[in-house]
């Protein structure tokens, strides 16, 4: 007889797994922005270096939701990654089309990159770190 799911633990289906690594991701990156904007306060930046960090602190975020949701899966790595960079873009270009910006600019573009190789990135390692704890070899 096969063994039944406990009740309370449904966290671990896809929905659950896909979930836990935006949070993640969100969270890593509201933490980076919020050091940017503390480094802003304290420094004389100057503002155009406002947007590089914005984007650093993004590609930060999309870097640790791919980790998450590559390590949660177990498999398909870079296309977990894709998809956290493809979704954090359109986040982004959502957010440029409510304000008004209907033009696609080269620094629209660079982001997109960015944050697809940031989540590439991430779930590539994510899959590493899950098959060396997987395939763990007694000492």
């Amino acid at each position: 007889m096969p063994k039944q799911p406990k009740p309370g633990r449904n966290a671990s289906g896809p929905l659950g797994k896909i979930l836990i690594s935006g949070v993640a991701g969100l969270a890593v990156t509201f933490l980076a922005l919020l050091f940017c904007s503390w480094l802003f306060t304290r420094t004389q930046l100057p503002a155009w270096s406002a947007v590089p960090m914005a984007t650093c602190a993004v590609c930060l975020g999309c870097f640790v939701c791919g980790l998450a949701l590559a390590r949660g899966f177990k498999k398909n790595g870079l296309f977990c990654g894709l998809c956290t960079g493809v979704a954090y873009y359109l986040i982004y270009l959502a957010a440029a089309l409510l304000n008004g910006q209907f033009d696609f600019t080269a620094t629209a573009g660079i982001k997109l990159v960015c944050y697809i190789l940031a989540g590439c990135f991430g779930g590539y390692l994510g899959i590493v770190i899950a098959e060396r704890k997987r395939t763990r070899r007694p000492g």
